[in-house]
């Protein structure tokens, strides 16, 4: 077994009483990626709520739903671990995020996060287009 293997008892400690089942505790969903004013809205709305983010990796966005499955029970542990769903199933715990909250590319936990960057990529949209007219008007 590799030096930073984890065994499986290891694993069950980390998940029960360390980590917390972080992974059993929120729901992530692909979502189109914003073009019109009205999915930049969409997305404001979405962080408008309690325990939402949205975020943006490896050229997709997502929204993340911070919500405990109802078959966790109070010591973290799957109550129907052995009817579990395929997804649950297919988990690789070599994949776990404990200790730390995966960093993606972009990630916004608030509305205002949002609409701060949003501003700021609208201006600098407005800047690059100036100075393509710019360019096209000197030739």
């Amino acid at each position: 077994m590799p030096k930073n293997s984890t065994t499986d008892t290891d694993q069950r400690h980390i998940c029960r009483t360390v980590c917390k089942a972080r992974c059993c505790r929120y729901v992530t969903i692909q979502i189109k990626a914003p073009k019109t004013k009205a999915d930049f809205d969409e997305f404001s709305w979405f962080l408008a709520h309690e325990n939402v983010s949205v975020y943006f990796e490896g050229r997709r966005w997502h929204v993340e739903l911070r919500t405990r499955c109802k078959h966790l029970n109070r010591g973290n542990l799957c109550s129907i671990y052995e009817t579990r769903p395929l997804v649950c199933r297919s988990y690789d715990v070599e994949a776990c995020e404990y200790p730390a909250r995966p960093k993606h590319d972009l990630q916004f936990d608030t509305q205002e996060e949002f609409d701060r960057w949003w501003a700021g990529k609208r201006e600098r949209e407005r800047r690059r287009r100036r100075r393509r007219a710019k360019a096209a008007g000197s030739i």
